[in-house]
Parts: structure tokens; C-alpha cells; sequence
């Protein structure tokens, strides 16, 4: 069997947060024994890569796709090296400069969440990830790779070129064209040397339906998103209960 390159999530599917954020000791157990045996191991995320930093070094993994696809990097040490990055049109940014301030949103860059909101439990999360409280303000946004309101979509946020619109129950987020983490997986694995069939997918949420959908193999998480699971090949057992390692057992990569 080829090795394998492996693009993981990270909430809800690398990190649970059932009773307080942690790594689920199989979980742990799998991505040790997949890089045993040979396979390439990538992260695969919405965060930007502030925070997708200390993750990433707790499992050891080198290969990021943060903020959705739009920024890809790999990691040496202390040291990234930017492999791809797309941004949302300054036109975008405009509005999310004038309006955001008044809005239940945010916007990513590389090291920074611009935002006006301030629940305590965000700033912790923040402070806990990046090692820093890293918001700045929406007035001073620029080269935002990505954007989201939880808010009611405004008006003039809408039907921007160059920007896609991805609507979900719970949010609208805002990405440059053609970027999902899919693309992201794809500059990933191009740059680390892998054909596409060599692709596994792991996720949890709607933002996962591309790249599980169109890896080889694309796996779903036993709390995903319903519709995430019908677009997977394989829906593994909760990851509070070992779910991931016995997928990866079941599919022989362990």
C-alpha cells in the first residue's frame, strides 16, 4: 500500500470539546502510530496559523492548511514557509472595515483575528491557542484571508468579485473564490511531493465537505455534520471513544 497523506481538522475531530477542550488519548495513539508506519500527517483547518500553532507542534505536524484553504504554510521549528496564500478582495475589506464594528463577525489573517467581540470565553480560547490575546480591531483590517458573521447578513457584504459566499445554519462565511479547504489540500499535497490518490480526509463540519468528499478516502467523525456524513466514506465511532484509531485500524494504515 502507497503511504498515505493524511489532512486532519482540528475541532471536533483532532480536539474534542466535550467537557472542556482536549486530545482524546486514542486519538493521539492514531496519529503517533500513522507516522510509525510511514504516512505524512497535515492539518487541515478554519483557524489561521496563530492559532493552529500549538496544535500542530503538540502532534508534530508540519504540513498547515488554515484559514479554510486560503493560507497553506509548512512549518520548520520556530519557522514557517508560506506555500500559498489567498486573500478577500479590498473591496471586501472596505465593507468589513465600515461595518464589522457593530457586527457579531470576524476576520483572519496570518497572526491576527480582527473583531469586536469580547466574551471572556473568547479571549481565553484566543490567549490559550496563540499564547497572546491576538484580536485587533475591524477598523484596522487588511489582507483578510477570510471572514465570518454570525450576525444577520448585511446587504453590502454580499455579491463582492471574487468572493464566494458560504451560507450555513449557524453562520455566512466569506472566502476568496475557489478556496475551500479542498484547494488547500491540493497545493499541500502538490508541494509535498503526494498524488491525489494518495489523499485521506478527516474531518467534522460543513467546512470539511469538500476536501472529504473528494480525497480517495474521506472520513467523517462519529459527531459530524449529517450532511458531512453522507458525503464521507467512512463515518468512525465518537473520538472521545477511541473512534478515529479503530477507523484507521479498520482501514489497515495502523
Amino acid at each position: 500500500m502507497n503511504k498515505k497523506l493524511v489532512f486532519f481538522d482540528i475541532d471536533g475531530t483532532l480536539v474534542s470539546h466535550a467537557g472542556g477542550s482536549h486530545v482524546p488519548e486514542p486519538t493521539a495513539e492514531a496519529v503517533e502510530r500513522l507516522k510509525q508506519n510511514g504516512h505524512t500527517l497535515a492539518i487541515a483547518t478554519a483557524r489561521n496559523l496563530a492559532l493552529t500553532r500549538k496544535t500542530a507542534a503538540f502532534f508534530g505536524i508540519d504540513l498547515l492548511v488554515c484559514s479554510n484553504g486560503a493560507y497553506v504554510a509548512r512549518a520548520d521549528g520556530a519557522h514557517e514557509t508560506c506555500l500559498h496564500e489567498r486573500l478577500l478582495s479590498g473591496e471586501f475589506v472596505k465593507v468589513f472595515r465600515a461595518e464589522a464594528f457593530s457586527l457579531k463577525s470576524y476576520a483572519l489573517d496570518t497572526e491576527n483575528v480582527y473583531t469586536e467581540m469580547d466574551e471572556d470565553y473568547f479571549e481565553a480560547f484566543l490567549v490559550e491557542q496563540a499564547g497572546r490575546d491576538c484580536r485587533k480591531s475591524t477598523a484596522a483590517a487588511e489582507g483578510l484571508q477570510l471572514a465570518c458573521i454570525f450576525s444577520p447578513l448585511p446587504l453590502r457584504w454580499c455579491g463582492h468579485e471574487g468572493v464566494d459566499v458560504v451560507k450555513t445554519p449557524r453562520y455566512t462565511e466569506f472566502r476568496p473564490s475557489g478556496v475551500s479547504k479542498w484547494s488547500g489540500v491540493v497545493t499541500a499535497a502538490e508541494a509535498a511531493g503526494f498524488e491525489l490518490q494518495d489523499v485521506v480526509t478527516v474531518g467534522d463540519g460543513l467546512n470539511d465537505i469538500e476536501m472529504v468528499r473528494n480525497a480517495s478516502l474521506g472520513l467523517a467523525v462519529g459527531g459530524a455534520n449529517a450532511e458531512l456524513k453522507k458525503a464521507a466514506d467512512l463515518v468512525t465511532g465518537d473520538i472521545d471513544e477511541g473512534g478515529i484509531l479503530s477507523a484507521f485500524r479498520k482501514l489497515g494504515l495502523i
